[in-house]
């Protein structure tokens, strides 16, 4: 008997529903399985210029509630740096901070209006059968040939294909939407008791302040309290309520990406449950809908495991390894100093940041243009990490 649909998609976020999507406008029998989004998820929000040019033309990003960041703050210790983020190649901004259930929803209905079909239950199992898949939910199961996994951190699809995550391969992202403030700035402060940072992100009614590090080596409660005390010193308290969120990212090392299968025999895994997240800054959203665009391309190719696994390595995989092997020595103290201090003096330093923080510049050739701007010691920290 042959499948119902030709490509089951578990997860509605930007993954799932760009995949879907794409192969939906391609002539398949897409089925999106999912019952949570569109969601608030629980993380910073900002999704980079490149991510936005990626779906421009699928979604009115007019009617997605954002706010245009025009300035970015960057603080190590007593000192900080604050520079202007400009805009992106033509009209759009180099980083906007969306509501991320307007933003999902914005790339659902895109998906279902391509054709596929919503599918509003939650996975329980997914299961080999005739020749395809079987994808269990608390209603009617779902029967199709090619099985994707977009079901985030804790894939329920990895679990079944691959294998789980490991905690020294996952992040924790903790921290507070602040209800009652915001502003059209983003503050970035880099943490070294547990390394990695704090942000404050603005949405338009509220500020999503939060604090990542890598799981193995901190814990929610810490995080919760750096962020509490940034909130305390920075924000008035006045009409302001705090809600708690927290949140697992994936972060791998260079290692674990090397060991990482993104497809095998009739199934692929995209996004977060791909671990496709940039370890340092902690940015999935581009790579999420970059591997969904991977996966369409590569059904309608043929020998799809084969061909999506090289698009990954090739490209993804290899920009993920930069920034792993750049990661232990970018939250050193020495080099956060040396970074800030850039900032301070230097408009070349802050244009590269600009980029890196955009997506426009990628962590190959970042030694090079850091050479340029003749800021000796940063570009020497950088190479000393073999990006």
């Amino acid at each position: 008997m042959a499948a119902e649909f030709d490509v089951g998609v578990v997860g509605a976020g930007p993954a799932g529903c760009w995949a879907a999507c794409r192969l939906a406008r391609q002539g398949a029998r897409v089925a999106l399985v999912d019952d949570s989004h569109p969601r608030e998820k629980p993380c910073g929000g900002g999704v980079t210029g490149r991510a936005l040019d990626l779906v421009r033309d699928a979604i009115d990003l007019t009617r997605v509630s954002a706010v245009d960041i025009d300035t970015a703050t960057f603080v190590d210790g007593t000192h900080s740096a604050t520079m202007r983020l400009g805009r992106a190649v033509g009209s759009g901004p180099q980083l906007a901070v969306v509501s991320r259930r307007e933003f999902d929803d914005a790339l659902l209905q895109a998906a279902v209006g391509a054709g596929a079909t919503p599918v509003a239950a939650r996975a329980t199992d997914v299961r080999r059968a005739n020749g395809g898949w079987v994808i269990s939910t608390r209603g009617d199961a779902v029967d199709c040939g090619w099985l994707v996994g977009a079901d985030g951190p804790n894939s329920l699809v990895r679990r079944r294909v691959f294998r789980p995550f490991r905690r020294e391969d996952l992040s924790i992202a903790a921290g507070y939407f602040v209800h009652g403030a915001s502003s059209r700035e983003i503050t970035v402060m880099f943490e070294h008791e547990p390394a990695g940072y704090l942000w404050s992100f603005p949405r338009q009614d509220h500020l999503a302040v939060g604090v990542g590090a890598q799981a193995n080596g901190t814990s929610s409660a810490a995080l919760f309290a750096l962020a509490a005390a940034w909130i305390r010193k920075n924000v008035r308290p006045e009409g302001v309520r705090l809600a708690r969120y927290s949140w697992p990212i994936p972060s791998l090392d260079a290692a674990a990406l090397d060991r990482e299968q993104p497809a095998g025999d009739k199934w692929m895994l995209i996004g977060d449950a791909a671990g496709l997240v940039d370890p340092i800054t902690r940015e999935g959203i581009f790579f999420a809908l970059a591997s969904g665009e991977a996966a369409a391309a590569s059904l309608a190719e043929g020998a799809v495991a084969q061909r999506y696994a090289e698009r990954i390595r090739d490209t993804i995989h290899d920009e993920l390894r930069r920034a792993a092997r750049l990661k232990p020595r970018f939250f050193e103290r020495r080099f956060t100093s040396l970074l800030v201090q850039g900032l301070q003096r230097s408009p070349r330093i802050q244009a590269v940041m600009a980029d890196l923080v955009a997506g426009q510049q990628p962590y190959r050739g970042l030694p090079r243009r850091l050479l340029k701007t003749l800021e000796l010691r940063l570009m020497l920290e950088l190479l000393f990490a073999r990006v």
